[in-house]
Formats: structure tokens, C-alpha cells, sequence
């Protein structure tokens, strides 16, 4: 169980910061003192300092895939897809071909603000996480049917795990201009912690009545050398896992990346806002592409299974997956010194509408797209913003995107010297 294992690790490493996106819900919230992160234009009401982790973090999920997919009420009880008495059919249909799921952190170290006349600047250290999934349809119908209803073929083929995990650091500048306009630039320095990306041009899995049949033909994985040699290496010795990670820490993986932003007022009670995050890159160190040796195999080893209450079961299903192991053979196919990756990038474009007969009331709509190959999504978000006092305000908005549609809601509390947001 040892690579099965390895590779397990290797993915939750991966996975456990995911793809950080900003708090959208806050863009049109008075006072929201994190609005520089959606636009470098927009500018803070008065300087701040914010410390580690109680300064603020963003962790969410989006995907097509909710809750309900999963869990079914049933004569007072609440079931799994997995329960006989949930139907494939019932199930299925809320299932797509391609179901993405994204994972985002978002962590602010350290944050500072600070307004010099008519600019504003911030500085910022945090770690951020950009992780993306693509769920075949087939993975879960495998899980539900294994065959049952008929079916022996399962295409897994978009099945894919992409994602990075670092560190930036950034420096933000806006300026006003004639006080109805406002632009803005953050640039950011960016240190490589994890990175991981799949390739899968093909996974099929063919269930007979005596073998499974599986085709992986050129799946292959990118990842830095420390985990690769772990998966590739039987009996590797504490001092050459030493020697790994030094590499891995003394040759960081650096990048940059740009925020550009833009701000107008117009016939009074409108304003428009464009903004771009995330325009860079980071060049990844000590990278290892690891290939499957095989991608072709057939498994005949569970006809012969036996239960009962004499029969170590649990040892038998133990060496039939020590037995699956040894087909997961993965070999190191090439060796990067440098493997520079470009960021997915994110455009925003804002329009907000003050009430004429109370200007505290506003409505706003907010369109989003992300570029990221594969794993791009489009989002439009529409708000009702309040703020009946000068130190408190909220908003509630609905979104509908490419995962389906959403709720949002968040408080700002935000006097003289005091910042508590909720959302």
C-alpha cells in the first residue's frame, strides 16, 4: 500500500490550499476594506494595519456538484446516493459529463494601507492557493452502479487534478484624477510552494465478468522532484529526502504577477469598473514529469474471493490492493530545471447605481470570467448594497454562473480605527 498511499499524500498536498479567488461579494460593499484585491483603482476609506489570519481569510468551493447531489431525505432520514434506495436514475440526472470543482484560500500574513493626498497604497504578504478538478461523470456512475444496471464501459477521461500553492508579496498603488476617476496597479512577487498538473488523454475502465481492463495510455503527472522521487523510489533514505527538500529550498520557485484596475464616475449617480488579476507567471523549479510504465493492463485477481466467518476477508481484499499497486508503476520520464507556468488570469467589469432620492442605496452588477484553459468559468453577480450609517453597511446578492447559481450576504462594521467584516 505504500505508492497507493504516496499518492494520496501527494494529492491532498495539493489540494489543501486550492484555487484562491477574491470575495466577490464584497465589491460593491461600503467599507470593505479588501476592495484593492478585486480592483488596484479602488481605494480605502482610511489607512489599516492587518495581522495574521484574524486579518482576514477566504476559503470556499465552487462547483456544479451542491450538497443535494449527495444527500437525499427519505421517510425522515437522510440517505446517500450510495443508499439501494436512492435510484441510479435520480442521481445520475444531476450529474453532468464534466463536473469542475474549485477549492480557494485565500490568507492574508500581513496587510498595510495608508493614504498619501490623493493615492493610495498597500502593501501585502499572504498565501494563496489556485486549484482546479474535473470530475467525469463516469467516476460517479461508477461509484453508484459498479456495473450493475449493465454498463461495463467507464470513459474517465477528463478526469484531472491542476494546481498551485505560493506565497506573494505585493505592492499596491492607486491615484486619483480629477476626482471622477481612479486607476490603479498592484505587482506582486510570487514564491512557489507546491505544484502539481495532470495529464490524462485517455482512462478507460472495462468491467468483465472475469477481469477489469483498464487503459491509461499517456496519463502522466507533473510535480516537484521531492514528491516524484517518493513515488518512484522504493527504499529512498531519509538523507536523500534531506537532500530533496534543501534543493527544493534553496532553489525557490519566483514569479510575478500584475493587478490593473480602473474606476469611472459618470452622469452622477453611475460608476463603471474594470479590473484584470492576476496577469503573470512563476517559474517552477525542480520539476519531474512521472509517466505510468504501463497504461495498459488487465486485473483478473477478483474472482477469488472468499467470505464466511472462517476467512481472513479483510486480509484478502488487503493483498488484492497490494496486487492493484504494482500496476500503478510510475517512472520519472523527464526532469525540468525551469518549467515556467503561466497564472490563470481573472477580468471583472462593475457598474453601480446610486439611488437618486437616498444615495446610501445603491444596486450593483458584476460580470466575471476566468481564464484557465479547461477549468475556465463565467460568472454575473447582482447586488442590493445599504449602508444607513457612515461605519456600517451590507449587502445581499444572487449570482448565476457556470457551477449554477448562488446567495451571498456580508456586513462591514468599520469605525474610526476598527474593521469587522463578515460574509
Amino acid at each position: 500500500m505504500k505508492r497507493i498511499n504516496l499518492i494520496l499524500v501527494s494529492l491532498l498536498i495539493s489540494v489543501m490550499g486550492v484555487y484562491a479567488q477574491n470575495f466577490r461579494t464584497g465589491y460593491f460593499l461600503d467599507g470593505y476594506m479588501y476592495k484593492y484585491q478585486l480592483n488596484p483603482a479602488f481605494q480605502g476609506e482610511r489607512g489599516f494595519i492587518a495581522f495574521p489570519v484574524i486579518g482576514g481569510v477566504a476559503l470556499g468551493v465552487e462547483s456544479n456538484l451542491a450538497a443535494g447531489t449527495f444527500l437525499y431525505p427519505y421517510d425522515g432520514k437522510l440517505l446517500t446516493f450510495l443508499h439501494p434506495k436512492i435510484s441510479d436514475q435520480k442521481f445520475m440526472d444531476q450529474i453532468a459529463t464534466s463536473n469542475p470543482v474549485n477549492l480557494n484560500l485565500d490568507m492574508n500574513i500581513f496587510a498595510l494601507g495608508f493614504r498619501v493626498k490623493n493615492t493610495y497604497h498597500t502593501l501585502e504578504m499572504s498565501l494563496k492557493s489556485m486549484q482546479s478538478a474535473s470530475l467525469p461523470g463516469d467516476v460517479f456512475k461508477f461509484m453508484k452502479t459498479g456495473g450493475s444496471d449493465g454498463n461495463n464501459l467507464y470513459d474517465f477521461s477528463s478526469l484531472s487534478f491542476n494546481g498551485n500553492v505560493y506565497s506573494e508579496l505585493a505592492y499596491g498603488f492607486s491615484i486619483k484624477i480629477k476626482d471622477f476617476i481612479s486607476v490603479g496597479l498592484r505587482a506582486k512577487l510570487l514564491m512557489g510552494v507546491m505544484s502539481m498538473y495532470t495529464d490524462i488523454p485517455q482512462f478507460q475502465l472495462s468491467l468483465q465478468q472475469d477481469k477489469w481492463t483498464i487503459n491509461a495510455e499517456g496519463a502522466s503527472v507533473l510535480m516537484p522532484s521531492v514528491f516524484a522521487s517518493a513515488l518512484t523510489t522504493d527504499n529512498m533514505t531519509d538523507e536523500q529526502m534531506i537532500t530533496q527538500i534543501t534543493n527544493m529550498l534553496t532553489q525557490p520557485s519566483l514569479g510575478a504577477a500584475f493587478d490593473l484596475g480602473v474606476s469611472v464616475d459618470f452622469l452622477k449617480y453611475f460608476t463603471a469598473s474594470a479590473s484584470i488579476l492576476d496577469l503573470g507567471f512563476i517559474s517552477w523549479k525542480n520539476m519531474d514529469r512521472l509517466s505510468l510504465k504501463s497504461g495498459y493492463w488487465e486485473y483478473t485477481g477478483m474472482d477469488n474471493l472468499s467470505g464466511g466467518q472462517n476467512s481472513d476477508f479483510q486480509s484478502q481484499i488487503d493483498a488484492k490492493l497490494e496486487e492493484l499497486e504494482s500496476l500503478l508503476d510510475f517512472e520519472r520520464t523527464q526532469s525540468l530545471d525551469n518549467s515556467v507556468q503561466t497564472l490563470g488570469f481573472t477580468t471583472m467589469l462593475g457598474l453601480e447605481f446610486r439611488m437618486p432620492f437616498y444615495q446610501r442605496l445603491t444596486v450593483g452588477a458584476l460580470g466575471t470570467h476566468r481564464f484557465e484553459g479547461s477549468s475556465s468559468w463565467t460568472e454575473g453577480r447582482f447586488s442590493l448594497n445599504l449602508a444607513p450609517l457612515r461605519w456600517f453597511s451590507l449587502t445581499a446578492n444572487y449570482a448565476i454562473s457556470t457551477f449554477g447559481q448562488s446567495y451571498g450576504a456580508a456586513l462591514n462594521i468599520h469605525p474610526k480605527g476598527f474593521n469587522l467584516f463578515l460574509g
